[in-house]
């Protein structure tokens, strides 16, 4: 799902705590959202992409910027 996706569910109450993992070793993250709907759960690009942050404190940025107040990372 994309951010405007993700904006959309958040406001609708679907979607729970996001979990951001460490996607590979040159220390990349990805966000996984999930919740009560049936589209990917994976935080993606516009062109359908997976969305790789280089750094955590960015991929927390966009989570408290669409609403979340908390999240939960996984290495």
């Amino acid at each position: 799902m994309n951010i405007k996706e993700a904006e959309i569910l958040l406001q609708a109450g679907v979607l729970v705590t996001p979990v951001v993992k460490q996607y590979d070793l040159d220390g990349g993250w990805i966000v996984t959202l999930a919740g009560k709907h049936k589209l990917n759960p994976t935080l993606e690009t516009a062109r359908g992409q997976v969305r790789v942050f280089k750094r955590l404190d960015a991929a927390a940025g966009v989570l408290f910027e669409l609403g979340f107040g908390e999240i939960n990372v996984v290495r």
